[in-house]
């Protein structure tokens, strides 16, 4: 009885012990991966911000594209659109105060991290150029 017990005891240990270790391997392998945000929201709050910035006036969406998602400057976007400084930078107040109300966004914690996205309509900072 002993010898019996003694076998399904160290049995037993070894289908722990292999169990544990696998466990172990796929939990390192998890931890390796960089976590990311799901692609399905990101890709309906984009459809969100075209089909807002599409009621938006012309003139007010010419604008928050030409500062916001170009990262041109108000002087810069200002001589694209053939009109003073000041008119662009209402425009541009006007619009990201249009696609605020339109997208329900109330504060700043309703943007994520996307520097385009956060400059085009919460900010006054210039969108990252890339290289």
């Amino acid at each position: 009885m002993d010898a019996w017990l003694c076998t399904i005891m160290r049995n037993h240990f070894y289908s722990e012990w292999r169990r544990d270790r696998r466990c172990s391997r796929a939990l390192a392998t998890l931890s390796d991966m960089e976590a990311e945000n799901p692609q399905q929201i990101a890709n309906l709050e984009y459809s969100e911000l075209c089909a807002a910035l599409a009621k938006l006036d012309p003139k007010h969406r010419e604008a928050v594209m030409l500062v916001g998602a170009s990262g041109l400057s108000y002087g810069e976007a200002a001589s694209v659109c053939g009109c003073p400084v000041g008119t662009v930078k209402s425009r541009v107040n006007r619009a990201r105060t249009e696609l605020a109300r339109m997208l329900s966004m109330e504060g700043p914690e309703h943007f994520q991290a996307d520097a385009v996205f956060s400059a085009a309509i919460g900010s006054g900072e210039r969108a990252p150029t890339q290289p």
